[in-house]
């Protein structure tokens, strides 16, 4: 009988140790670093966008603040042709204006947003621009 009540204690407490070792949260002493933040930017999308026009670039971010954001319009090969800013670097959009001062019909550009506290930058696809008729 003490037998007995012995293997029934010790069957008790592997269940139970073993209880606590799944349920029991991983304590982590070390600091762990956050995810990197990254800039999305999805619009602009890639196809033709006429000169004079005004067209819309979009983002969103990841362990982003509300701060503002830098956007840049670049030109494949020639760098940056426009700059402005926008708000809330956490997601937001702004409009432009496709201005033949920097457009040249049939060239290649597209969008960067910057995030200058994070330092996450994201570039939008690239889209050309044409010339309509007057």
């Amino acid at each position: 009988m003490a037998t007995f009540k012995v293997l029934r204690l010790l069957a008790v407490l592997v269940v139970m140790f073993t209880a606590l070792a799944i349920c029991a949260p991983t304590v982590n002493l070390r600091h762990e670093k956050r995810a990197t933040p990254v800039m999305n930017v999805p619009a602009p999308g890639p196809g033709a966008r006429a000169i004079k026009s005004t067209q819309n670039v979009s983002w969103w971010c990841n362990l982003c603040g509300s701060g503002p954001v830098n956007i840049q319009i670049i030109k494949k090969g020639d760098g940056v042709v426009f700059t402005t800013t926008g708000q809330n670097a956490n997601s937001g959009s702004k409009d432009f204006f496709v201005d033949p001062a920097w457009a040249t019909d049939g060239s290649t550009y597209s969008v960067k947003v910057t995030d200058p506290q994070t330092g996450a930058t994201g570039t939008s696809s690239q889209f050309t621009v044409f010339k309509t008729k007057e």
